[in-house]
């Protein structure tokens, strides 16, 4: 009898133990949220791609939730007295910095056909501090490169800079200074630069200041869309960005992203950003 009533107390036990576990609460599953398409926003005026040159360095207020920008430093020069990353910091240091011996620098660059730093010098040409200063860039670029754009060319020089990105191998160091000097301006430039020398498709030397801080261009948020027919501003020989994705197709006219330079929406179920 007593074996009996062991065998019983230990049936109790287990159900005890298989109740309490069947009564914990299981993870919540997580619901899909469904975006609400918002109203398009007013268009905004385009913003001027150059700016003036800055004379001095922006004081910045620093954005906490940003990591720092390493500083990176430049390569000590080789056993012929003469690097690229070297050249490129004593070139342009940081803003309103000029060398006393540029002249010289720049000189011993082209001395050497040093072509690497050509998109280099096109990105720098705009914010030299001075007339004498941009002009020295400008004659450097001219001697390296045999191309006979004026100093204040920028957008030519910048037009044949994208053309032949792929015939120049930047210093390696390049996206490090990039990132560094754009700090200066807007601290949240070098945390999206910082990575772009692993990762880029693009040509870091194409990545050039557009002229306003962060975020000073509000996107367009997922659109209110329209039908073919409710589109009476659209005229026929009006260019749209063409998206189709899993069935579903949208068009976003070039003159309403324009003004925006970026759209943030969702089509066929995957969130996509239209830059232009």
């Amino acid at each position: 009898m007593l074996k009996t009533a062991a065998s019983l107390f230990a049936a109790t036990l287990a159900l005890l133990a298989a109740a309490c576990a069947s009564d914990a609460p299981a993870s919540p599953t997580p619901q899909p949220i469904t975006p609400t398409a918002q109203p398009s926003p007013s268009p905004v005026p385009a913003t001027p791609t150059t700016t003036a040159t800055p004379e001095t360095e922006p004081t910045q207020t620093p954005i906490p939730t940003a990591p720092p920008v390493p500083t990176a430093t430049a390569t000590p020069a080789g056993p012929a007295g003469y690097d690229s990353n070297a050249a490129m910091y004593e070139i342009f240091p940081a803003f309103s910095i000029v060398r006393p011996n540029l002249e010289e620098i720049l000189d011993e660059m082209v001395e050497q056909n040093d072509q690497s730093l050509a998109p280099f010098l096109v990105e720098v040409l705009r914010f030299m501090p001075s007339r004498r200063s941009a002009e020295l860039i400008g004659q450097a670029l001219r001697d390296l490169t045999g191309q006979p754009f004026a100093t204040e060319d920028w957008e030519s020089w910048m037009d044949w800079a994208g053309r032949n990105g792929d015939s120049f191998e930047a210093p390696s160091q390049y996206v490090a200074w990039k990132a560094k000097t754009y700090s200066a301006i807007d601290p949240r430039m070098g945390f999206f630069l910082r990575p772009a020398s692993e990762f880029s498709r693009i040509n870091p030397a194409e990545i050039v200041w557009g002229g306003v801080l962060t975020d000073g261009i509000p996107p367009l948020e997922k659109p209110r869309a329209l039908s073919p027919q409710e589109a009476e501003y659209m005229e026929p020989g009006d260019r749209v960005f063409g998206v189709s994705i899993n069935g579903e197709k949208k068009a976003y006219p070039l003159r309403v992203v324009n003004a925006h330079e970026m759209v943030n929406d969702t089509v066929g179920g995957e969130p996509i950003s239209l830059m232009w």
